[in-house]
Order: C-alpha cells, then structure tokens, then sequence
C-alpha cells in the first residue's frame, strides 16, 4: 500500500467529495477516484458508498482512516529520522517563534558559522507552538521560543526575560501611573500583537485568570502600528519592553504592567541531541 495513496484516502474521507479533495491535493477528480478504486481493490472492500450526497464512508473506511493515523505519524517519524542521518553535520535547521527576531543576537550564528563552516545554517520562523512541535518532533534542530515551554523530551535555556508594559498615550488617567495591573485592563480598549504571538495568548490568560476576557480593540502583525495606534488615542497597547526605537515613544509612555506573564525567549533542543556536536555547538554561544 502507497503512504501517499493512503494520505489521498484520508483527504476524501474529510472531505466527503471527490471533487473537493482533489483541488486541495491538485489531481484531477478522475486521478484521485482511480486511487480510490485501486486501494478499494487492494484491501478487497469498499471504503465508501457513493451517493448524491457525497462519499460516505463505510465501517471499513472509517476503520481505514481511525488506524492509518498513527500507522502514518510513524512513518513521517522514520522519514525526519532518516533525514536527520543524512544532513548530521551538513545541516542546522534552526526556528524563531514570532517576535523573536526583533532582538534575536545575529552575531552568535556569524561567530558558530566561523566557528563551522562546514554546515548550512537554515532558519524559520514560525507561531511558538509549531517551533515547539518542530523541536520535539526532531524536523528542527534548534527552537528560539517565548515562554515557560514544560517538556522532559525538551532541554531548554532562557536567554532573555523582559517584562510586559502598557503604552499609554498622553492624556489618559493612567499615564502619569508607575505600575499597572492586568486587573487596571478590564475596562480599557486594548491593542495587541495577534494570535501568531504569545504575547497575546498571555495577555488573554492572564485576564481570564482576573476572571474578565479583555477588550481587544486592534490585532497587528507589526509592533510599531501599536504604538501609532496608541498615538491616536485608539487604546491602550499592550508590548513587551524589546524595542529600541525611541522615536515609537513619542507621546507615549511605558508602564509595567506587573503581574503579566514575562516575555522570555528560551532556547530549546530535544534532550537526546545534547550530544550532537552540531547543535551542541550552537548551544554553547549562549551559555
């Protein structure tokens, strides 16, 4: 049986239609119909009924599909692992959750690739989660990712804590304030990085932790459209203390906010990769 007839299978079977799975595996309907038929032929059984309302999937199917999970998890695990043999010591596959490279030290991977210029560094960057599920998986070698990541497969480093402020705009009763609390947002309009950056999912943790969901009035990609935000007395912004850019601050002000959730960048590598002088190498420059 083909992995890649199987994976065809699984689309039509979400999809419950020839037509719509084959635009999102970009075969014709005809071609992917084919490989249901031959894979219906291979296993002696139909795996759907078909019918005017779509590929229904019979007992067979459904079994098909509940036990070809892990039987395909395993081999996506063999292939990373095979891949990993082949690019040991040629290659470095590094990730960046979302926001990291705005103070992210370029010079550390200059000084390692001196250091070895026999290996390609490759880097992404990526929502904090998927750098955590690349790490742990072992389809990367090296996470730079934000927050407190609780993982015994994952040995971690942090290389930065900073805290989270409020950006408050001249004229607000809060401006001339040394602190904040998160329990200060209830009422306030807020505006934020969006949900691809864990300053976010903080800040909404922390508030429901306060027992209110916060009002976000605004979600960016860019952390200076929070500041012209907040300069237009939009509302308050809510930003980690990483920007070195004082202009931003025109009009301005930072405040802490004191019980959030502190923007920390950790460095993450699978705990059995220690050894692999490759990664351990990187690892070093920030010890």
């Amino acid at each position: 049986m083909d992995t890649k007839d199987l994976r065809f299978f699984r689309q039509v079977y979400e999809e419950r239609s020839i037509n719509k799975a084959s635009k999102l595996l970009f075969i014709t309907p005809q071609g992917l119909s084919r490989i249901i038929h031959h894979l219906e032929e291979e296993l002696g059984v139909s795996l759907f009924q078909r019918s005017a309302n779509g590929m229904l999937p019979t007992e067979s199917g459904t079994y098909l599909y509940e036990n070809s999970t892990p039987l395909l998890e395993q081999f996506d695990e063999i292939t990373i692992g095979i891949r990993q043999i082949q690019d040991r010591g040629q290659k470095l596959k590094i990730g960046f959750s979302c926001g990291v490279l705005n103070v992210f030290p370029f010079q550390k991977l200059e000084e390692y690739q001196k250091q070895h210029s026999h290996i390609q560094l490759q880097w992404e960057e990526a929502v904090n989660q998927e750098i955590i599920h690349k790490v742990r998986q072992g389809s990367m070698d090296i996470g730079f990712a934000i927050g407190q990541i609780t993982d015994p497969e994952l040995w971690q480093q942090e290389i930065l804590c900073k805290k989270m402020n409020v950006v408050v705009y001249e004229g607000h009763p809060f401006y001339e304030k040394e602190s904040l609390s998160i329990e200060d947002l209830k009422e306030e309009a807020l505006i934020t990085l969006n949900e691809k950056y864990y300053s976010y999912h903080s800040l909404i943790e922390r508030c429901r932790d306060f027992g209110f969901t916060p009002w976000i009035a605004a979600k960016t990609m860019e952390s200076q459209v929070i500041y012209h935000f907040c300069r237009q007395k939009t509302g308050l912004g809510i930003d980690a203390d990483i920007h070195q850019d004082k202009i931003m601050l025109d009009g301005l002000r930072l405040i802490e906010l004191r019980d959030s959730i502190p923007w920390k960048i950790s460095m993450i590598i699978r705990s059995d990769r220690r050894k692999d002088q490759a990664v351990w190498g990187m690892a070093e420059l920030f010890l």
